[in-house]
């Protein structure tokens, strides 16, 4: 078993972060959208305090989800960056640097290790994913080891 630890540097793409998000959107952030979109649709009703027909009831819905939906969906995009990547990863988590900011989280404050659409993501508990596309890596095996050390270390913290 490897004990390396990983430095990668690279630059997303926000159709790397647009196709994720409409991955996970699909997956398991839809239901809550629109629950949440009902929410409010029903407090500006109830404040409004005006008696709508049932078409226009569907119409004013339709119109919240669409906006609730859209506004959640540009949040990634509008705090998407564009610079460099640093990318450490080791048996103890991960930390991250672009320009000035900098990230890190332990393996325990990650939710799960996913491999799709050419994009390994490390998901944090709170949602967020770092997203490291397949060109960061020299090639294929190296990515593929990238994987599965990250999986063993973050199964290691998550099976104690």
């Amino acid at each position: 078993m490897s004990e390396q630890t990983y430095s990668l540097r690279y630059r997303s793409g926000r159709m790397e972060v647009w196709r994720w998000y409409w991955r996970v959107w699909r997956a398991k952030y839809w239901w809550w959208h629109l629950l949440s979109a009902a929410a409010a649709f029903g407090m500006i009703v109830a404040l409004s305090g005006t008696k709508l027909g049932p078409s226009k009831l569907l119409v004013g819905f339709l119109l919240t989800a669409l906006i609730l939906i859209t506004l959640m969906a540009a949040w990634p995009q509008v705090m998407f960056k564009s610079k460099e990547r640093i990318l450490d990863v080791g048996p103890e988590g991960w930390s991250t640097q672009i320009g000035r900011k900098s990230g890190s989280r332990s393996w325990g404050q990650v939710a799960s290790i996913e491999s799709a659409f050419g994009l390994i993501a490390i998901v944090s508990t709170s949602g967020n994913s770092i997203l490291v596309p397949e060109r960061a890596f020299s090639d294929r095996a190296a990515k593929e080891a990238f994987l599965q050390d990250a999986k063993r270390w973050h199964e290691a913290v998550a099976s104690r």
